[in-house]
């Protein structure tokens, strides 16, 4: 008589984890891969600087955040230099954040209280 056949035991596969790049593409000299993110946990400082050009940004960061955190800002920070419309006037550079809407109002001179009475009557 046979034995039973064995069954081959499922190897079980762990689903790599996707890696956050590190290498970025350089806004200025668009250089692939030529931005290098240094992030010093101990001064609470990401650096992002292009082997190419020589250009260089440092923000400050907490422990949520990655290497793809700090060159988005350094992007978001060029937009808002770059703008010649004037579309990202809502941002308080002297605080380094966002300011509510009727803040960037009244800080333009603008009014809006006024312009949503006129709306009412």
């Amino acid at each position: 008589m046979g034995r039973r056949k064995k069954s081959s035991a499922k190897k079980i596969v762990a689903n790599k984890k996707p890696s956050i790049p590190k290498h970025f593409k350089c806004p200025f000299c668009n250089h692939e891969n030529a931005v290098v993110c240094v992030m010093d946990w101990k001064r609470h400082v990401g650096e992002l600087k292009c082997r190419i050009c020589g250009a260089e940004y440092q923000t400050s960061i907490s422990y949520l955040s990655e290497a793809i955190d700090v060159y988005s800002e350094w992007i978001d920070e060029c937009e808002r230099v770059n703008d010649p419309g004037g579309e990202h006037d809502d941002y308080d550079e002297e605080h380094d954040r966002a300011l509510p809407r009727s803040s960037a109002a009244v800080a333009q001179g603008r009014d809006e209280v006024e312009d949503d009475e006129e709306d009412l009557f």
